[in-house]
């Protein structure tokens, strides 16, 4: 589906994974999306600059025209679009076909095209109808691709287009030239200013600094906005700079004159890493990550920087780590998918049992007579022979013809409306204000929109400690040196008064060497300001702290750092020799400095079990540890410090080993600079301790004690100590004092094992109710006598490291983890927490939805790991962010966005997925049940643009249910939130759901389908019993009672949801009026809407059927919630009492406190504060007199108050009376003052600071409602809207809404007024019907056709004998009319088991031919177009070669006459049936026209204009049906004769039908439907009685309405609840638990 562009990630380990944000390559925010061009196996290359280099150039310009050399490397230009300008079209629209949905109608659109066009088998629908649909959804999928593409191909194309300037030689000149960033080659020399974005990857040879540093920001790479410090190499530098400190000229000149050679490596992914060698003047220096500037990064605080271009283009290291991130699916989309499965497994079947009816019936009907020559259903089969068959076998070709008639079956809109719901779903996390942070301006992201419901389907939450539990704002609270700790938690910030009196200016050396340490081993930089820059919080924490203690790092100047102490005059310079530098694996950083007395010493930080493992031997081990063991418990994070005295021999021998691993470009120069940092980093003097503190965010304890209570487990996955990681457990509420803490610390494989085995063995036991075993270990892991909810488990990293590498370990820690309620992981490194999420996801069975959240670059592979991933903007950076697919500021936002966005969205996106099957299913039972009605032929009861067009109309309504449906609303969840588990247990989307819709289903097709059939011989009356006419009446009741179920399932009503409703009903009446008229697109449906929608009969079952599927639907809703009532049945009651009696509390003390704040404020002259009230939720803060201040605006008098959330309209009401009664200002003035009110504080919800005493002030002026009006308000860009207009209402989904649940009462009262309709238009129908007489007299075939009907039918005989070509025979019919009869009375024929309506009838027939078009054989008509003569039929096809051509003639009384015109519709005789040009003339030879065909009974000058043709070419829907063949224009008696002359040409013994001649007269309500009515009747007889015993239910056995109370209780009990879905013991087996 349709997603926010997110950005990629650097995968490899060595790159750390590095998150690339959305502006990779481009300071105007360009994304990478899904190009990388990556190459593999790449050479070295050596990149060369200098006079050589410049002259060989220029000799090839000479000699080539001007025009620059070839470069073996690619050019500097991107393109991160996915699809070309020419190559789109295809691509797009063939990859939109990876669906299954939509490969599912690409073949129903070939089957069509082949059956339309081939006579291989029958095709029902008309292939355009289907073919257009598809191509529109497919084409909006391809307009959502084609808008994210072009965004993606405007910033390609605004980044390459960016300039830069690069230094030329030009003869002995040197000079800058702009250029595009596509246009830079390897080897150009770049000149980059501050503040500019470098264009390619180059290797820095100089700047404006001292020794070529240079200050890059790369945020634009992994997010972090710190400044980090880039160093030349300090020989090139020196020489270009030519003893000319910042001087740009001189640099410039010099970088074209010198020749310099660099070797680098081949391109690669690997971020921080960059291994090349420097050649110049005979000499050879090492080049590393140091010197190289990364294609997007930005110059900062430098004047100036010149490099060299080394990676260009796809090749730069950016560009190699962009990717698309891994694309997930949601678990509603992978249902979805396994329900297409099932539902196109049983439209098979269903195809399967059509098919099987078909040879029945036609075994049973079509049988050959060869005593006649002919089959029984010689209509069918008109040549004596079986030309109905196909190039098939009947069984096949019907069975194709069936599939495609069930299409409807699979949704084909399925995918665009859960699209649509998705992307505004995201909208609304996106402009949520309630998890906007005002602090930093950062809104939510959402960046798969199609994972919006998944957020309501958690069950376990992966997250990270620090920066997302934590603030990661580091403070040095606390350091140890020797047995004394120093600091105080008390404290504000580090309380260094103890530490400066026991260091004593320097004279105590281990405090001194520890401040030092402090102060000198880092990579922190300082800006122009001073402040600190640092590449990690920690490091600016250590550096800050040793500062104010008096030993302050104030400079850098390559390799040289200044370091001010308090009592000194001079500060002291250090020079660093080397860094090792810290990495996850390595866990420590150390440098080799060399002091101001020309000593050198090892200084070192790092994890106290690494500096323990390399310190001396005298180390005082235990009391080191009881600080760390101190400092951990407190929740403090901590360092161990240490150095080591070097001597210079030491230290020049060292010093080579470790410019060898520098100058190595090798893949293995990273382990040689390992190798070296360890033969340096021994005999470590550990100093001292250091604990730094990162407080616990806002609300993070509530917030987890929430998603707790929603059941989600929460598992804590950090690299702090085991005990730091426990402490902080309990500040946050993930660990409670009366839970059992396990712990698997151990080192050992064997110890770890074994407590697995014993901690399982005890955990079987007691799932099982058995006396576990006592255990072999140590008691703290003794679970004998704990309850299995109250326990947590932490475990380390080494403990994984051999757990996860067997299957049967691994199996046991999950099934231990499952048991437990919180998991905290420690000290384990970015794989570990990908492989614990890993482990969950694919070990326990179901599948469990996971959620990983953190903020760093080490939590990337974790976030991208689980279902759902969660970044949090963090002071680590955006790179956490820029990969996930949610973003939020603060940790305590993720309790809105799951419990409230997530379980909103989870049961919209349920509601849409059930309704869209429900609705397809409805529509495709219709047609298997009328099917039933045409020999199981395959006919289609609706024209096909009809039935295409269903998807379309029922769309908007059900996509508000899924954007805008509130069924409780967010503070009701916030407050319980057990209520989310209808998420976490798949309430919603599950087998018995699937089941209880189908069944549905079921109930209202057959509801939709028998209503109109009742209706049919009134319909037929009134010539509406056609199969288009009938069709889309069946097809507008399916329409409003599907519509009417979403009706039903709202539970929010807006304005919007009305509005869209209302628009999808007129936009279907649009549909039919206009496609009514629209003669080429349908010939067959010229006119039917009009006719049909003028008739009272279609208004009337256009009630009745969505009324009866109400009275059915609401009385199993009542019986469910009577007696089956769920926990979300009390939700929705006790929110609605819960918002109705706060509103009513508002309402009441609002009045009463606003007209007694006015009336003060009218007396109030002193200016002196007022009240300070705050009802409920509407805030009135501290009003003063508004003569306090001056007005600055004018404006009529009056009051206004604002109300900070969702105003009632009666509450509004209330609030402008009241104060419009207390208006003031001088009256007698003609422009009276205006009034304002001055606000002392900001109301509740809005941003404002007050300053300097000036108040914020509330727009007093009106008496309407106008929201705030604020002075000097200094919102975020980045803000979203509130609530104070229309647009920020909806956005926050805080429209006025309508939302009362179906209690009892409201259920009654509904169906009462259902019956009391039912009632008034059953009697009427009713009464109607008696004005509507008919008369039936049978006269030829079967004789208990019409009885079993139940029609009044009297017989005469005129049998006409089993011969299709006898002659003819004649009888007179006479009526004695029963009743009275108004004019005018029409004249019909009935024909009973006639099956007009079979599919080969219905289609062949050439509506050009009818029309007078053409006089060919129409291609539509695909058999019987000549006679036994070979003459062509004109017209062709079954239905013109089967005509009724009986005839009547009334013989008495002898005045009266029939006529028999004016009995078509006004449009077949206006428009539709034309003879050909030519006509009668063409009737020659070759051609045999109507009246040929029946002669005597056409004339030869009307064809096919005849009347009654264009009566019988009007397919009757059922095959018992009558047509009008006269009128008599007079109103005749009771007892009055009539005799007519009947010439019988037409048999019917054959096939056992029977004939009739039928007089009528019509009524207001059309024929006669008395059977309707009396159903109507009925149906209102059982409503009342269902009304009547629910009183009864209410009086005597009341449920218990939801409540406050009520609803927590249950809540509670559903919270305690296991979660027997999932299995609470499982079994464990090669990494599977069941």
């Amino acid at each position: 589906g349709p997603r926010f562009l997110a950005a990629g990630t650097c995968h490899s380990p060595e790159s750390g994974g590095v998150a690339i944000p959305p502006a990779l390559v481009s300071p105007m925010g360009g994304s990478l999306g899904c190009c990388c061009n990556k190459k593999k196996d790449l050479p070295p290359r050596t990149v060369n600059s200098g006079p050589t280099t410049f002259a060989e150039q220029k000799a090839f310009r000479d000699s080539h025209g001007g025009r620059s050399p070839p470069s073996e490397h690619p050019n500097n230009s991107i393109r991160t679009a996915k699809y070309t300008w020419y190559d789109f079209a295809p691509r797009s629209f063939f990859g939109q076909f990876n669906r299954l949905g939509n490969q599912y109608f690409l073949v129903q659109t070939i089957i069509m095209v082949v059956g339309e066009y081939s006579t291989l088998y029958p095709s029902p629908l008309e292939s355009w109808s289907m073919i257009l649909v598809l191509l529109f959804v497919v084409g909006l999928s391809m307009i959502f691709e084609a808008r994210d593409d072009y965004y993606r191909a405007k910033k390609d194309k605004e980044t390459n287009n960016t300039t830069a300037n690069k230094i030329v030689l030009n003869g002995e000149k040197v000079r800058e030239e702009t250029k595009k960033w596509a246009e830079f080659q390897v080897g150009d020399l770049v000149i980059v200013r501050n503040n500019e974005a470098f264009p390619a990857d180059l290797v820095l040879l100089t700047s404006s600094e001292l020794d070529g540093n240079a200050y890059v920001e790369t945020a634009n790479i992994d997010g972090e906005t710190n400044l980090k410090l880039r160093q030349a190499n300090k020989d090139l530098s020196d020489i270009l700079q030519g003893g000319k400190l910042g001087d740009m000229n001189t640099a410039m000149r010099k970088s074209t004159g010198t020749e310099i050679s660099i070797e680098a490596g081949p391109p690669t992914e690997k971020i921080y890493a960059f291994q090349a060698t420097l050649k110049m003047q005979g000499e050879t220096h090492p080049l590393s990550n140091y010197t190289f500037l990364h294609r997007g990064s930005v110059l900062r605080n430098t004047a100036w920087a010149i490099g060299i271009v080394v990676y260009t283009g796809p090749q730069t290291k950016i560009i190699l780590n962009s990717a698309d991130p891994p694309l997930k699916r949601s678990t509603i989309d992978r249902t979805v998918d396994k329900i297409l499965y099932v539902v196109i497994f049983a439209q098979c079947c269903v195809v399967t049992v059509a098919v099987i009816g078909y040879l029945i019936w036609s075994s049973e009907h079509i049988q050959e007579k060869p005593e006649l020559g002919y089959f029984s259903t010689w209509y069918l089969i008109p040549k004596g022979e079986d030309t109905n068959s196909f190039v098939f076998p009947n069984g096949l070709a019907y069975w194709l013809s069936y599939f495609i008639l069930f299409n409807n079956f699979v949704p084909i809109n399925i995918y665009v409306t859960m699209d649509l719901c998705n992307l505004l779903q995201g909208v609304f996390i996106n402009n949520d204000i309630t998890i906007y942070c005002e602090e930093t301006d950062t809104a939510a992201t959402c960046r798969s929109s199609n994972l919006c419901q998944e957020l309501g389907m958690i069950e376990y939450i992966f997250s990270d400690k620090t920066g997302t539990l934590t603030q990661n704002v580091m403070k040095l609270r606390k350091v140890a040196v020797g047995a004394k700790s120093y600091g105080d938690l008390e404290h504000k910030g580090f309380d260094t008064a103890a530490l400066e009196k026991d260091l004593g200016q320097g004279r105590n050396k281990d405090i001194e060497n520890f401040l030092i340490v402090l102060s000198v081993a880092h990579t922190v930089v300082t800006d122009k300001d001073g402040v600190y820059q640092a590449e990690s919080p920690d490091e600016a924490a250590l550096v800050d702290g040793a500062a104010q203690i008096g030993y302050r790092f104030s400079t850098r100047r390559g390799e040289r750092m200044e370091v001010e102490v308090q009592w000194e005059r001079n500060p002291r310079e250090y020079v660093i020799e080397a860094i090792n530098a810290f990495s996850s694996k390595r866990k420590r950083m150390s440098c080799v400095c060399r002091r101001p007395d020309g000593t050198y010493v090892l200084m070192v930080k790092g994890a106290d079990n690494i500096v323990l493992q390399r310190a001396e031997a005298k180390t005082d081990a235990k009391t080191l540890n009881t600080h760390l063991s101190a400092y951990a418990n407190e929740g403090l994070r901590t360092l161990l410090v240490g150095s080591r005295e070097i001597s210079a021999e030491e230290f020049k021998k060292w010093k080579t080993q470790y410019d060898d691993a520098s100058r190595s470009l090798g893949g293995n120069r990273k382990e040689l600079l390992e190798a070296a940092a360890e033969a340096i980093e021994k005999d470590i003097h550990v100093l001292g301790v250091t604990a730094i503190e990162d407080k616990l965010q806002e609300d993070v304890a509530a917030t987890i004690s929430n998603l707790a209570d929603a059941g989600i487990k929460l598992w804590v996955l950090t690299g702090d100590k085991v005990e730091t990681a426990i402490n902080i457990g309990y500040s946050c509420k993930v660990l409670v004092p009366d839970m059992k803490v396990i712990k698997l610390t151990s080192d050992s494989k064997e110890q770890i094992n074994l407590r697995l085995e014993n901690l399982v063995r005890q955990l079987r036991a007691l799932s099982k109710g058995l006396d576990p075993p006592a255990s072999d270990t140590k008691s703290s892991n003794d679970i004998r006598n704990v309850h299995l909810k109250s326990m947590g488990l932490v475990i380390t990293g080494a403990a994984l490291e051999h757990i996860m590498k067997h299957d049967v370990p691994r199996g046991m820690l999950l099934e231990l983890g499952m048991a437990c309620k919180v998991v905290i992981a420690c000290r384990v490194s970015p794989l570990q927490k990908a492989e614990l999420v890993q482990m969950v996801r694919q070990g326990i069975k179901p599948e469990p939805i996971t959620l990983a959240i953190g903020d760093g670059a080490n939590d990337v592979t974790m976030i991208q790991k689980a279902h759902v991933g969660v970044g949090i903007s963090g002071n680590e950076g955006q790179q956490a962010a820029n990969v996930s697919d949610f973003a939020i500021s603060r940790f305590k936002y993720l309790q809105r966005l799951l419990l409230v966005h997530g379980r909103w969205n989870y049961r919209r996106i349920c509601k849409v997925i059930t309704y869209v099957f429900y609705k397809n299913f409805c529509l495709t039972l219709t047609l298997l049940y009328f099917s039933a009605t045409t020999g199981f032929s395959g006919t289609s009861l609706y024209d096909s643009w009809v039935y295409t067009s269903f998807n379309i109309h029922t769309m908007l309504p059900i996509c508000a249910i899924g954007c805008l449906d509130q069924d409780v609303r967010s503070e009701t969840v916030e407050l319980f939130p057990a209520l989310y588990m209808t998420g976490r247990l798949n309430l919603d989307l599950n087998t018995r759901i699937i089941i209880q819709y189908i069944l549905l289903a079921i109930v209202h097709s057959v509801i939709v389908v028998f209503w109109p059939y009742f209706s049919y011989f009134g319909l037929d009356q009134v010539d509406l019993g056609g199969l288009y006419v009938f069709g889309t009446l069946v097809f507008s009741c399916l329409v409003f009672t599907v519509q009417y179920r979403v009706m039903l399932i709202t539970v929010t009503w807006t304005s919007i949801t009305a509005i869209v409703l209302s628009v999808s009903f007129f936009l279907y009446f649009l549909f039919l009026l206009v496609y009514g008229v629209w003669y080429s697109l349908s010939w067959n449906f010229y006119w039917v809407p009009y006719k049909m929608m003028g008739s009272a009969i279609f208004w009337v079952v256009l009630f009745g059927v969505p009324a009866t599927a109400l009275y059915f639907d609401f009385v199993l809703h009542w019986v469910s919630r009577e007696f089956f009532p769920t926990v979300m049945d009390f939700a929705v009651e006790a929110d609605y009492m819960m918002t109705k009696a706060k509103k009513s509390s508002v309402m009441k003390s609002l009045a009463k406190k606003v007209k007694a704040n006015v009336n003060a404020l009218e007396g109030n002259k002193a200016g002196r504060e007022v009240d300070n009230a705050h009802i409920n939720d509407v805030e009135m803060t501290r009003y003063v007199s508004p003569q306090s201040r001056p007005s600055a605006s004018a404006g009529p008098k009056g009051f206004a108050f604002s109300h900070p959330g969702e105003m009632p309209a009666q509450l509004h009401r209330q609030m402008t009376t009241n104060v419009g009664d207390h208006q003031s200002g001088d009256k007698s003035t003609k422009d009276p003052q205006p009034r304002q009110m001055d606000c002392l504080e900001p109301p509740h919800g809005r941003r404002g600071s007050i300053q300097d005493g000036k108040d914020t002030k509330i727009d007093m002026s009106g008496q309407t409602f106008k929201g705030h009006a604020w002075e000097d308000a200094k919102l975020g860009k980045n803000r979203p809207a509130d609530e104070s207009t229309w647009c920020g209402r909806f956005l926050q989904q805080k429209l006025p809404r309508l939302q009362k649940p179906l209690t009892p009462r409201v259920t009654m009262i509904v169906l009462t007024v259902v019956g009391c309709f039912f009632f008034l238009i059953g009697g009427l129908v009713v009464m109607g019907s008696q004005e509507a007489v008919y008369q039936m007299v049978q006269y030829d075939g079967n004789t208990k056709d019409y009885t079993s009907l139940g029609y009044e039918v009297e017989f005469q005989d005129c049998q006409l004998v089993a011969a299709r070509n006898q002659s003819t025979r004649t009888c007179n019919i006479t009526f004695t009319l029963q009743h009275d009869m108004k004019s005018p009375i029409y004249v019909h024929y009935g024909l009973t088991n006639f099956y007009q309506n079979y599919q080969s009838y219905v289609g062949d027939h050439s509506p050009s031919q009818l029309d007078g078009t053409t006089a060919e054989p129409g291609a539509t008509c695909t058999y019987y177009r000549e006679n036994a003569e070979g003459d062509a039929y004109l017209p062709c096809g079954l239905a013109a070669n089967s005509m009724f051509n009986d005839t009547f003639s009334l013989k008495s009384p002898a005045n009266l006459v029939m006529l028999e015109s004016d009995i078509a519709w006004d449009v077949d005789r206006d428009r539709r049936f034309n003879n050909p040009s030519g006509y009668p003339d063409i009737c020659t030879d070759g051609y045999q026209c109507l009246s040929e065909t029946y002669p005597g009974y056409v004339a030869a000058s009307e064809g096919v204009e005849d009347e009654h043709f264009m009566v019988w070419m009007r397919t009757a829907a059922l095959n018992t049906f009558m047509k009008k063949y006269g009128r008599i224009e007079a109103s005749l008696s009771k007892g009055d004769r009539l005799e007519f002359e009947v010439v019988s040409r037409f048999p019917v013994s054959p096939y056992e039908g029977g004939k009739a001649i039928i007089i009528t007269n019509d009524s207001w309500i059309g024929g006669r439907n008395t059977f309707m009515g009396v159903a109507m009747i009925t149906m209102g007889c059982i409503v009342f009685l269902t009304v009547l015993l629910m009183a009864l239910k209410e009086l005597i056995f009341p449920r218990k309405t939801g409540t406050q109370e009520l609803l927590a209780e249950q809540a509670n009990e559903a919270k305690d609840e296991p979660t027997a879905t999932k299995g609470m013991i499982p079994r464990h087996g090669r990494g599977e638990v069941e």
